[in-house]
């Protein structure tokens, strides 16, 4: 099971994979489609809020998703040293992967 920590794991438990430093993960993200919908259907908007965020949250999941599957595929032990960015229609995640000692 891979460990994942938002800042940089213990040092005395983990040690740091040189070659899988800073490794980015972009994704981009578009609003046109829901847009289109609800220009279409207007009524189907009525109670429903914070589009965006959830669109961006799915978007982040699916990134998140490919991540995992990279440290499973390269043996990692832990993923830290996490961080996000989110642009006006680009969303970019910086992490880091930790080998466990000894």
């Amino acid at each position: 099971m891979i460990e994942i920590f938002k800042n940089r794991p213990p040092k005395n438990h983990y040690t740091l994979m040189k070659s899988h430093e800073n490794v980015v993960f972009i994704k981009k993200y578009s609003l046109k489609n829901l847009e289109g919908f609800f220009k279409k259907f207007p009524d189907e908007k009525r109670g429903r809020k914070k589009f965006k965020d959830k669109e961006i949250y799915n978007v982040k999941c699916l990134i998140y998703e490919n991540i995992i599957q990279k440290g499973l595929k390269i043996n990692a032990d832990c993923i830290g040293s996490i961080k996000e960015k989110v642009d006006k229609d680009l969303i970019t995640i910086k992490v880091s992967f930790f080998k466990k000692n000894g």
